[in-house]
């Protein structure tokens, strides 16, 4: 199956068929690890036949059902709901494995695509409204502040490299000091 067939799907269905089809693939590497070692105790209780390897189809129907799935559960609207309810961008970012400059690009770009949306269709109820969309502008607050203060880290960044000698210096250093100018940065 790809991803478009199985976007169709009720989620309840792709969640099913993803946690059948990655049980019976570790269950089957399971057993041929076993095997391989030589410590497979076939003593009936676990029959390697009701557990065949995956095929390359079935491969690849994991593939699109993680997407699809992944998709659903990282969904843009859910951003939303989080600020609407008072979460901080710096909590939205840690949430989300990614700065706090990302997460609010990634949500003003799906906020003017939800903007859009509304406009492409004035009589519905799809998308952002005028009002909306200028609420979630201003939720998302000032971008130029991040940038900033990536501007203030990287100008850290290169004083520390301008002065690190590669032919004597411990380069371990260079990288625990690099994460700290981050750190300090994401921590803020």
């Amino acid at each position: 199956m790809n991803y478009d067939e199985i976007d169709q799907m009720p989620l309840a269905d792709v969640l099913y068929r993803y946690q059948a089809l990655n049980d019976r693939d570790s269950m089957a590497r399971s057993i041929a690890t076993l095997k391989a070692r030589g410590t497979w105790k076939a003593d009936g209780s676990i029959r390697p036949e009701d557990y065949p390897p995956l095929t390359a189809d079935e491969h690849v129907e994991v593939l699109a059902l993680g997407e699809r799935l992944a998709r659903y559960y990282r969904h843009p609207v859910l951003v939303h709901h989080a600020v609407t309810a008072g979460a901080s961008w710096e909590q939205i970012a840690s949430a989300t494995g990614g700065s706090v400059s990302q997460a609010r690009q990634a949500y003003l770009d799906w906020a003017a695509g939800q903007h859009r949306l509304r406009q492409d269709f004035p009589a519905g109820t799809i998308g952002l409204g005028d009002d909306e969309y200028a609420a979630a502008v201003k939720a998302a607050g000032e971008p130029g502040a991040d940038l900033a203060g990536d501007t203030r880290r990287l100008d850290a960044i290169r004083v520390l490299l301008a002065r690190f000698d590669w032919e004597h210096d411990d380069r371990q250093y260079a990288l625990e000091a690099i994460e700290r100018i981050v750190a300090e940065g994401d921590s803020k």
